[in-house]
């Protein structure tokens, strides 16, 4: 660009050629002044005439313009057909007639973020444009520096804790909570380090719970993560936890005999080889007790969650992937040319390892657990249509759970557990962002960030459409198709370069382990 002529821009938005589209109506422009954006370095975008589903609940709007300024949306609404297009340097102008623009997709768990330069920007190219990396560490939070610098091509980045977990914890390099003081030095140090929320994990007992609660609250951080596998859902609800992660203690906690299981599980006792065993049990009483649901303490629970402002992220993507024995995936012809077209080779030798090392099923087990699937995605359909707030998360980092596909799959199945491809992407875009604390991200309005996706087909019609990106927008910057394909070809380059993982990273996520 040659400049940006910014009295210009501001003159010509202010002229009204870019009208409110309310009923039919000609009125003002519904924009923001492009106030921190950037403009002068950054120019300015207009995505002319598409259909826009603009996250906020309202209906998709056919022939819509967004105006762009450095990495805000300024304007949105209607072009007025008897304008021509403004002769403005530094304004970059996109037909859009035909196609789609929709907020741009989160995915709420993710890890291995710091494999780059290939993690990120395999989020970025799928047209996910914010993540929440569920267990931060030093080199996470550099990740993050890099692409808020420019440096690095990925997503918007929210970084949890390290994980928090109970003195017996099986995770390895978890923070280890056992009394208040340990908490509050979690607490304490994660703050300190930036983190934007406390991660707690399934080991945790009831007292060890409360009080991270209490010290997240004191240092002015939310926690959110796993449902600790002693405690009923309702009760980490209650306490303030902003999200539970996975399905686990979803059965257990909405079962006719919950208060039974609870107890049960409270009265076993450790073993001294494997203090932790309980916890496994508890996944697998999960299996064991899903004939047990009870619809009214599922809506019982989302009752609670609207009540106290949490969300559900149900995890689709991995727990699908989990749903049939990973073996299957070694000898998929289509997942092992992914695999080695986007990841390194210690990534690659880490998933062919734990598919290898995975238990062997029965045929009345692997017969379960797609029975248990089935189970979960009722269950999370019932959720939301009692008005539930759901979030979509993917694990993605676990074995064969791609960055960025991943969130594509998660869509496709919350369609699956019965919500509308309205409401899914409302998981994606408007709620997801919401959940990882941000107010002006996620939705298509003036003011708010400007990261948003181009489709070539409808995803109302048919949510697989998200996969059918033209461009992505992130950060106001436009990822057109020749971008996005250098995007794809520089991955590709970057996956021959073999990384090394961090001593405490684990390629496996937080959720599959647990299901062998």
């Amino acid at each position: 660009m040659n400049g940006f002529d910014r009295r210009s821009f501001l003159a010509w938005l202010s002229s009204g050629v870019v009208a409110a589209a309310t009923l039919g109506r000609g009125g003002s422009v519904a924009a923001a002044a492009p106030e921190n954006a950037g403009p002068d370095s950054a120019g300015a975008l207009l995505l002319r005439d598409a259909t826009v589903f603009d996250g906020t609940g309202a209906p998709a709007r056919p022939g819509t313009s967004i105006v762009i300024s450095g990495d805000r949306i300024v304007a949105i609404g209607r072009w007025n057909r008897g304008e021509s297009l403004p002769d403005i340097p530094g304004l970059r102008v996109v037909d859009c007639s035909g196609r789609y623009v929709i907020p741009g997709l989160w995915d709420l768990h993710t890890h291995s973020s710091d494999v780059t330069p290939t993690v990120p920007a395999l989020q970025l190219v799928h047209g996910v444009t914010g993540v929440r990396e569920m267990r931060g560490s030093e080199a996470t939070h550099a990740v993050r520096r890099r692409i808020e610098r420019g440096e690095l091509a990925g997503p918007r980045m929210v970084v949890a804790s390290n994980t928090l977990d109970g003195p017996d914890s099986p995770v390895p390099g978890a923070t280890l909570i056992d009394t208040d003081d340990d908490a509050r030095d979690a607490a304490d140090r994660a703050s300190g380090e930036g983190a934007d929320l406390l991660k707690v994990y399934s080991f945790l007992h009831s007292d060890e719970h409360d009080a991270i609660a209490t010290h997240a609250a004191r240092v002015g951080l939310p926690f959110a993560g796993h449902s600790p596998s002693l405690l009923p859902v309702q009760e980490v609800v209650r306490r303030g936890q902003r999200s539970v992660e996975h399905n686990y203690g979803m059965h257990l906690s909405t079962s006719r005999r919950a208060e039974e299981h609870f107890e049960h599980l409270a009265a076993l006792p450790d073993d001294p080889a494997d203090p932790q065993w309980w916890g496994r049990r508890a996944a697998l009483l999960e299996r064991e007790v899903f004939q047990t649901y009870d619809r009214g303490r599922a809506a019982d629970l989302a009752g609670l969650f609207v009540e106290h402002g949490a969300w559900h992220v149900p995890t689709f993507a991995v727990e699908s992937a989990y749903a049939r024995h990973p073996s299957r995936f070694l000898d998929d012809e289509e997942t092992q040319e992914l695999a080695a077209r986007w990841l390194p080779a210690t990534i690659r030798q880490e998933w062919e390892a734990m598919a290898r090392a995975w238990p062997e099923w029965t045929p009345e087990r692997a017969e379960l657990e797609l029975a248990y699937l089935d189970a979960r995605l009722e269950l999370v359909g019932d959720l939301a249509a009692d008005g539930a707030p759901l979030g979509t998360g993917t694990d993605s980092g676990a074995a064969y759970v791609f960055p960025g596909l991943a969130t594509h799959d998660e869509l496709e199945l919350l369609v699956r557990a019965g919500l509308s491809p309205a409401r899914a992407l409302l998981a994606a875009t408007r709620d997801a962002a919401r959940c990882a604390g941000l107010t002006d991200a996620g939705t298509l309005t003036a003011g708010a960030k400007a990261d948003l996706l181009v489709l070539d087909a409808d995803p109302l019609a048919d949510i697989t459409h998200t996969r059918r990106i033209h461009a992505v927008v992130a950060r106001g910057r436009h990822h057109g198709p020749a971008e996005r394909q250098r995007l794809f070809d520089d991955i590709e380059r970057a996956a021959q370069q073999d990384v090394p993982l961090g001593s405490t990273r684990s390629t496996l996520g937080c959720c599959a382990p647990t299901t062998g």
